[in-house]
């Protein structure tokens, strides 16, 4: 059998995109910022967009990137044309193109010309998560290119020539060496596999040159960016970029006076890293969260991660919802409660016990009632720290972060029997509590109310 009739079909995914990190800045030439940036926001740091051109072997970590100005595009045929018969990874003609929808809108003559060539364009529907996987993975790689060719001068044009020098030679270099250390058999042997097919030439005669249309399609990953913070332009002598970085410039938090007094003590602000293991546990969904205190639910995730602040209104509907009262004896903040709480991910709920308990300080237990039966869904788990009011978890029965409950909550006692009546009252607090995300800490207080004759000792224990 022919040998050509015995290989797989060779498919590359081709994407082009406004660079994420990539800029180019009037006096360091190329910046990379270390977090995605809005263009907007990189206006005002002065920095112009670059647009980035990328091909990827499918299934594979091989690919080719050059770049452009926004008013010197490059036209898609000569983009292709030219990693075809230059990037020695690419191997040449694939049999499919394939490509998102807005690519393929943009040039619509662009299927037919290839079609001329031996090459079957394709559109990945919307289920399709391989070629944005490409995009993703190149837009990360972009950052990473050292700087090899310094441009004569630090102008738009030269830099991003520059730019795409350093992205060529990457390329060869990687595919001249091959696969280095990847800790992955399988994958080394089908890059080696890959590698080993022959080149399949582009034809001498090019195709013409065909502008294509621009629009939102190309900068839609701004859309899941946080607002902006502070920044600060740093020289990375390893690499020879310059990148921007969130924060302040060092040099601004360093007082130069020389003082010997004894520093006053700063409040610490650790509002967001509580909120996100109470939000990992809470019953209600995190959206429902954000609605409670009049923010989006992208609010409230660049909150809890760090990406971005609320303002002091909405930081303060947050506190109230979910408990979190500043300590002055720390002075942090610390998650108060009472709560019902539900047993999802085990580093949330270990954290939000040690918080509560103040390092472990309960006896934890399982309620179950003395007489009639359990709830057949969940297990109820009792905090009864000292000097707090308790604090519920509920359990799935069968899951595994239900098996690990003695492993997360520290001195945890095992099961309690208790009074029918009791176990009914903690079963129906719960329910209720779990309706909004407002109820949550105003029945558990209403419950803690009425079992007060309950407290020795300043710790909480049922009958």
């Amino acid at each position: 059998m022919d040998n050509q009739a015995q290989q797989p079909n060779r498919e590359h995914h081709f994407y082009v995109s406004t660079a994420k990190s990539v800029f180019h800045h009037p006096e360091y030439g190329i910046v990379v910022a270390h977090d995605p940036i809005r263009l907007a926001d990189a206006e005002r740091y002065g920095l112009s967009p670059i647009l980035l051109y990328g091909l990827t072997v499918a299934g594979l970590p091989i690919r080719w990137l050059t770049f452009s100005t926004l008013t010197h595009r490059r036209p898609f045929r000569e983009v292709l044309l030219t990693a075809w018969g230059n990037a020695e990874g690419l191997r040449g003609l694939p049999d499919i193109l394939r490509v998102n929808r807005y690519l393929a809108q943009a040039d619509p003559s662009l299927a037919a010309d290839l079609a001329k060539i031996g090459v079957r364009l394709e559109v990945a529907d919307a289920k399709d998560k391989t070629v944005p996987a490409s995009l993703r993975s190149a837009q990360d790689a972009s950052r990473w290119l050292l700087k090899k060719h310094d441009p004569a001068d630090p102008s738009l044009n030269a830099s991003v020539e520059a730019l795409c020098r350093d992205a060529h030679r990457d390329h060869d270099w990687r595919a001249d060496q091959g696969p280095l250390g990847l800790s992955n058999r399988k994958l080394e042997e089908k890059i080696e596999r890959w590698l080993e097919l022959p080149m399949r030439n582009p034809p001498s005669i090019p195709l013409e040159e065909v502008d294509w249309e621009t629009g939102p399609w190309l900068s839609s990953w701004e859309t899941s960016l946080p607002p902006d913070q502070p920044r600060y332009f740093d020289h990375d002598n390893m690499s020879g970029r310059t990148w921007l970085r969130l924060r302040k410039a060092p040099s601004e938090d360093i007082d130069d006076d020389d003082n010997d007094d004894i520093p006053a003590y700063e409040e610490y602000d650790n509002t967001a890293e509580i909120a996100k293991n109470l939000v990992a546990c809470w019953p209600n969904p995190p959206k429902e969260i954000a609605a409670a205190i009049g923010i989006t639910l992208r609010q409230l995730q660049w909150f809890v991660s760090g990406r971005s602040p609320l303002d002091k209104s909405a930081c303060d509907n947050l506190r109230q919802l979910m408990g979190i009262l500043y300590d002055e004896r720390m002075g942090s903040y610390t998650s108060w409660g009472p709560y019902v709480l539900i047993a999802r991910k085990a580093q949330a709920l270990e954290a939000i016990y040690h918080e509560i308990s103040g390092g472990g300080d309960a006896c934890p237990c399982e309620l179950v009632p003395a007489q009639g039966e359990v709830d057949p869904s969940w297990r109820y788990v009792l905090i009864n720290a000292h000097s707090t009011p308790p604090t519920l978890v509920m359990a799935p029965r069968g899951e595994a972060i239900t098996q690990r409950l003695s492993e997360l909550i520290m001195n945890y006692e095992g099961i309690r029997p208790v009074s029918a009546a009791f176990y009914r009252d903690v079963v129906t607090t719960c329910a209720r509590a779990c309706r909004t995300p407002q109820a949550n800490i105003r029945e558990m207080t209403e419950f803690a109310k009425r079992y007060e004759r309950h407290w020795v000792d300043c710790a909480w224990l049922p009958d």
